[in-house]
């Protein structure tokens, strides 16, 4: 099977988390009910999040499709491609907020997002992504790709770790769901930046039948769990629940 770009890092280490099937104890919900925990006490936070089903593409394509899905949801020139450590990454500056440009770009191309999907919404070329924006916490302030001074995650809060699984009715589905690291701004990004760090960052995650158990069932009740720690040990646990159905 080809590798596609979401997940190649995550080929490296498989990361066993606890099965988590109800509310995270002491979270709280974004406004799109995904369930976000902190880790210590982070400068940075998660907003915007979503599920909806859309292209990932196949084996047949490398699931090339996944790469243009992100791209039409964060398209030029406030975003753009910068491969191989950032899918998307900073374009043309464009001031705050960042909380609604995901929820904006789903909206605009009509992808189904909700916490129900259907099998061929996972499967056969569709899969179900879960995406947030990460925005800084008010109180740091430098530049960024944005602005010359505002609010910022800083250089050194990086690298952001992201690691985790998903599974189906409590039992492992697919082991290898993300695993990568949000890298500084500096000049391991080609082309590189001059800057304190970033203003904002998309995260994606997504899976289907592709990477699940081979059985032709796809009916159950999902969840992705995913980690997010900084360089300093602090972060969050994000966790999302949806149901395929016939």
């Amino acid at each position: 099977m080809t590798t596609p770009w979401w997940r190649r890092a995550a080929m490296l280490v498989a990361l066993v988390l606890p099965v988590f099937l109800g509310p995270l104890p002491a979270a709280r919900a974004d406004a799109g009910g995904v369930q976000l925990k902190p880790i210590g006490t982070p400068s940075w936070q998660p907003v915007d999040c979503h599920l909806f089903s859309a292209p990932v593409g196949t084996a047949a394509s490398g699931y090339a499709e996944a790469s243009d899905t992100v791209g039409r949801l964060l398209p030029p020139p406030d975003h753009v491609p910068r491969p191989p450590l950032l899918a998307i990454g900073p374009g043309a500056a464009h001031t705050p907020p960042y909380d609604t440009e995901l929820g904006d770009g789903i909206r605009a191309l009509g992808f189904h997002r909700g916490h129900r999907f259907t099998a061929s919404e996972f499967s056969e070329g569709a899969g179900v992504f879960l995406v947030c924006m990460v925005v800084p916490d008010p109180g740091v302030v430098g530049s960024s790709p944005d602005f010359a001074s505002g609010p910022i995650i800083p250089n050194s809060t990086f690298p952001i770790h992201v690691e985790g699984v998903a599974t189906r009715n409590g039992d492992p589905f697919d082991p290898f769901l993300t695993n990568f690291d949000v890298p500084p701004l500096t000049t391991s990004i080609d082309p590189a930046f001059d800057v304190d760090g970033h203003s904002h960052f998309p995260i994606f995650v997504a899976t289907n039948a592709d990477f699940g158990p081979a059985d032709s069932d796809l009916r159950g009740r999902y969840v992705y769990r995913f980690t997010m720690v900084d360089a300093s040990g602090a972060g969050w646990t994000v966790g999302a629940h949806f149901v395929v159905r016939p």
